[in-house]
């Protein structure tokens, strides 16, 4: 294993209550992720829609919208909504509850924003007759570290809203353990431990997949295991611990073991 990854582990060891088991269930999760129907797929691009400040508080659990999005079929999405106002107007026909007053004008609005986002999802989706025609065009993009990168970049041109980041996010956290988030955690260690000088979340998640390549490392469970150490977040085990990614850049990103 290299070393920032061992290390890492490490670090994550000793914090008080964290055993092999638990750190394990939390890397390996990308086996359980993958979305079995394409109703699945598109509830998950709903739930990341609105994964950016201040948007889940306002959109809310994204299960209370099923009767707006037909349970959460893109088909029915597209076919009974022409423009992302059909879906506001929706919104407030069946009485959803939400955070304020709807403002159809306001282009900076989180619900403007989410139902535009929701709506270019749906017409995405509308390719993929099953979840498996999904899975195969995701794996089609697996040829090389070059041409995996294609395919958040793809997302964020077809998906409203979602940036390069959040379109690696969606993937990562649906079972395609390939990629990675080019987050704070991740651009920020990796960094500091030399694997990448880029700017871009593009150049991270370009150098941060070739260093998982070269050293036999799954994506998934690097990003994962980075995660972990800048959050300290175990949700999988409801435990919030003090991690720290300064302390652990400073003490012990650099041991050897």
């Amino acid at each position: 294993m290299a070393r920032l990854a061992r290390n890492a582990r490490a670090y994550l060891l000793s914090l008080q209550g964290v055993s092999e088991r638990m750190l394990d269930a939390h890397l390996q999760n990308w086996q359980c992720l993958r979305q079995e129907s394409i109703a699945d797929l598109y509830r998950a691009l709903l739930h990341h829609a609105k994964n950016r400040q201040g948007m889940p508080n306002t959109i809310g659990d994204v299960a209370r919208l099923h009767g707006i999005f037909f349970d959460f079929d893109p088909n029915q999405v597209a076919a009974n909504y022409q423009t992302h106002m059909d879906i506001l107007n929706q919104i407030v026909a069946q009485g959803v509850s939400t955070a304020g007053v709807i403002d159809p004008n306001n282009q900076r609005s989180h619900w403007v924003i989410y139902a535009k986002a929701a709506l270019s999802a749906a017409r995405f989706l509308r390719d993929f007759p099953t979840a498996q025609s999904f899975h195969d065009f995701v794996q089609s993009f697996y040829v090389n570290q070059h041409s995996r990168l294609a395919l958040p970049l793809l997302l964020k041109e077809e998906l409203f809203g979602f940036g390069f980041a959040l379109a690696c996010d969606f993937l990562k956290e649906s079972g395609y353990e390939g990629f990675v988030k080019p987050d704070t955690h991740l651009n920020e260690i990796c960094r500091a431990a030399g694997i990448t000088t880029a700017e871009s979340d593009f150049g991270v998640f370009k150098d941060v997949v070739a260093y998982c390549t070269e050293h036999g490392l799954v994506p998934y469970e690097f990003d994962k295991l980075i995660w972990l150490v800048g959050s300290g977040n175990f949700y999988l085990s409801k435990r919030k611990l003090p991690a720290n990614k300064e302390t652990f850049i400073a003490t012990w990103m650099q041991r050897a073991g």
